[in-house]
Formats: C-alpha cells, structure tokens, sequence
C-alpha cells in the first residue's frame, strides 16, 4: 500500500470510530437527533427498547470494523521478508526472494534435477530453506539432497554473510528423462 491509501485508510477509520461511539452512545443519551433521523425515514422503532438494541448492535458492528481497518493500517513491525542488518556505512537489507534465488541457482546446477522451488524464512539472525524438487529417476537421491544443502549453505553464507540454521530438501517428483 502507498502512504496516501495509509494515511486515508487511517483517518476513515479514526472519523469512523468516533462516529460508532457517538452511535453506540445515543440510545442512552439524548435522542432528539435519532428521532429526527428516524421520523424522516418514517421509522416509529425509537418509541420501543427493540430501538436502543438495535442501535447498539449496529453501531458497535460499525465500531469493530472501523478498528479492524485501523489495525491493519498500521503496523509496527516491519514485515520479515527482509532481513536487516546494521553496518559502519549504514543498513543492509537483504530480501527473502534474493537468498530463494541463490538456492534455486544452485539446487538446478545439480545433474538430475528437473525443477527446484524454495521458501525461505527468517528467525531473527537465522534464516532456513526449504526446497521442493523434482528429480529424474536415474539419480541418487539421498546424494543429490546432500549435496544440495551443502552448496546451497555455503553459497547462503559466502555470499550473504548469514547463518543457515536449516535447508530442508523435499523431492515431490521422479520423472523419467524426456518428461
């Protein structure tokens, strides 16, 4: 989202809330406002207490919505698709996509694989790397993950300077050669 649709959302929501309140308020308080509201719609319910429900109930659904839309338009942690590091010169911020590709290059290096996918995820300083392949029939598996999470390890470290806490390798296929 821009900061314009931010910062738009964020007053709604707060013009919103308030009105929600004033709403959620009016069956207790004053209802000379309501009534006008109501006699012009030519709705007689404000004379019975079905109408003080009612007017909570659908002021307060206003008011959870509203906080709903609030909540979201602001976020105070920044979200965990970058990891970010502090330098002498500045900030790094090196985005989960650039080390998914790094393992994606060296997991179809390897003879024997057709396809690789990956997902990585950040925990604190730690990251770790799933990769979903799909494999020829004619290759050693076992052999082939192994090396796999090996290369894919040092390519993470040598090149990002970050500590691979896991590489996860799931095969989901065996494809004979030429499918």
């Amino acid at each position: 989202m821009n900061t314009f649709f931010r910062v738009s959302v964020a007053i709604y929501s707060f013009v919103s809330l308030i009105i929600s309140a004033i709403i959620m308020i009016s069956p207790f308080g004053d209802k000379r406002l309501m009534g006008f509201l109501l006699e012009k719609m030519q709705i007689n319910l404000y004379q019975s207490n079905a109408y003080d429900v009612i007017v909570f109930i659908v002021g307060l659904v206003f008011m959870l919505i509203s906080l709903a839309i609030l909540s979201g338009g602001i976020r105070g942690k920044r979200s965990s698709k970058y990891l970010t590091r502090q330098n002498t010169n500045g900030t790094v911020s090196i985005s989960s996509a650039s080390i998914e590709n790094i393992a994606l290059a060296m997991s179809k290096r390897f003879q024997g694989v057709k396809d690789a996918k990956a997902r990585v995820n950040f925990s604190g300083d730690n990251l770790s790397v799933a990769i979903r392949l799909q494999v020829y029939t004619d290759v050693n598996i076992p052999e082939v993950c192994a090396g796999i999470q090996e290369r894919v390890r040092e390519s993470i470290e040598n090149s990002a300077d970050l500590k691979v806490k896991a590489i996860n390798v799931n095969v989901d296929g065996v494809f004979q050669q030429g499918d």
